[in-house]
């Protein structure tokens, strides 16, 4: 949707300069390291990976005192992890916290909405509740609505190119008034993210790390909608091997941002999982109806004209074919490539092969006898590749994918280079969010594209793991008060 418009100050936005660099460099390493879990040295044998991470399992067990992964480093004992995950995050809170007593990040001095992406979505579901949705589709009388609703501001979004269910998910937050709704958005659907997360690891250094995520600050920064989409991909994962009609509410819910769920049929078909294709299909159904009976018919019919003005503001850079300063905020494939000074045509035609790659391979890998970690892992990180309309905050989703491969690497071990490319991506992400912020005029976190390089990453390391034949499931760490799956 919309891009952060926050105003920034010279002191303000994230500058490397406001913090001891050493330090700082030294806990990006460390928390790199320790969300890599495991350095494992070229000389060392299968066995004696295997005997470190039972020695690594045991001291992670609960009620046992925390122990280093490697006997020559402590830093990968859980409760280091946790203490720097939990020091990015309190980075992060201070910064926030910074910026609202600036007047520049919820509402400005006098109290009035700042206008950010959750202005938008605000604005949107007000004008749902207590008048016409139709008038959401209108591209000049949504700016009206808006404009009449948050503070003065430079531009106004001029398209909704949300179905009307989404709005069964913001209406509870309009109730309570702009700041407290702004907050119990972003705290809500960021706590279902972490309740996912957690449950697909099963260890409270998960929590930590999750919120750890550049990207998931920056979802926090603008209060979209990537905690939410990351819920509900992680839960329907998460319950798609034994309760699959769960599996199926979640994502039905998911089409409220369709262009994530479009690998899931493809999975589901493979997998033969037809319980679970039904309960989304009944729940599609039961979301459209609900919304129709509250919304009424008017967003509905608007809704495919919407979705043409979407794809020219944001694919076709609102018809100026010559723009090219806004490419780097798409984070897909079809951005990169825009950015990179490619055509039109030869972007869809990379995103198109990107997609159909996608789809290829998440039918190979659900029609294997593959563990279901690494299943949902590749249909989790595929989907995030697959679509050609994504943004920065979108990412945070990629908490998913990483969990379900952490999940593998605790349960099996770990494959060599996998921590040092950890720690290339953590360390990159979090220096780019350092280094640019969120500055108004230039080059900012948002724009630049680090999610096609990252989920491309993500998704090699997560293949090799399918692919490697040493890596089979008969490794059964002995961690206490941990259920090891039969996949």
């Amino acid at each position: 949707m919309g891009l952060c418009r926050i105003l920034f100050t010279d002191a303000q936005s994230f500058h490397t300069d406001k913090l001891p660099i050493g330090a700082t460099a030294l806990a990006i390493v460390q928390v790199s390291l320790s969300l890599a879990g495991l350095v494992i040295a070229p000389n060392r044998t299968v066995a004696g990976e295997r005997l470190l991470m039972d020695n690594a399992m045991k001291g992670l067990s609960p009620g046992s005192e925390p122990k280093a992964y490697l006997p020559s480093h402590n830093i990968f004992s859980a409760w280091r992890l946790q203490a720097y995950g939990l020091a990015i995050a309190g980075i992060y809170a201070a910064f926030f916290i910074s910026i609202y007593r600036a007047g520049v990040w919820i509402v400005n001095g006098n109290g009035l909405p700042i206008y950010t992406d959750f202005a938008c979505a605000w604005s949107a579901t007000m004008q749902a509740l207590h008048g016409d949705a139709s008038l959401l589709y209108d591209p000049a009388e949504f700016v009206k609505l808006q404009a009449a609703l948050v503070a003065p501001a430079d531009y106004y979004y001029p398209n909704w190119p949300y179905p009307p269910t989404l709005f069964l998910f913001l209406a509870p937050f309009t109730i309570i008034g702009y700041f407290f709704g702004f907050l119990a958005w972003d705290l809500t659907t960021l706590l279902g993210l972490i309740v996912v997360i957690y449950l697909i690891i099963r260890r409270l250094p998960a929590i930590a790390v999750a919120i750890a995520s550049p990207f998931t600050a920056w979802n926090f920064l603008a209060a979209h909608n990537g905690f939410l989409t990351g819920s509900l991909l992680g839960a329907s994962l998460l319950s798609l091997e034994r309760r699959p009609i769960l599996a199926g509410v979640f994502i039905g819910c998911l089409t409220y941002k369709p262009q994530f769920g479009v690998l899931f049929p493809v999975a589901l078909v493979a997998a033969n999982q037809w319980r679970a294709f039904a309960s989304a299909v009944v729940t599609v159904a039961a979301l459209t109806g609900i919304s129709i009976a509250a919304f009424g018919t008017g967003g509905w019919r608007a809704l495919p004209l919407q979705f043409a003005a979407q794809t020219t503001e944001v694919f076709l850079a609102g018809g100026n074919v010559s723009t090219s300063a806004h490419w780097g905020y798409i984070q897909t494939i079809y951005g990169l490539v825009r950015l990179l000074g490619g055509g039109g045509a030869v972007a869809w035609l990379a995103q198109g092969l990107t997609s159909v790659g996608g789809a290829v391979i998440v039918w190979v890998v659900w029609r294997s006898t593959a563990r279901y970690s690494l299943k949902a892992a590749v249909l989790s990180a595929a989907s995030l590749l697959a679509t050609p309309y994504a943004f920065a905050y979108d990412i945070a989703a990629i908490a998913v994918p990483v969990a379900f491969l952490a999940r593998d690497q605790i349960r099996h071990g770990f494959l060599r280079a996998e921590q040092s490319i950890a720690i290339v991506l953590f360390t990159l992400t979090f220096a780019v969010l350092l280094a640019f912020g969120d500055r108004q005029g230039g080059v900012t976190f948002g724009n630049v594209p680090l999610g096609p390089f990252v989920l491309i990453a993500l998704l090699a390391l997560v293949l090799r793991r399918v692919a490697d034949e040493d890596m089979r499931p008969d490794y059964e760490p002995n961690f206490k008060g941990f259920e090891t799956p039969a996949s």
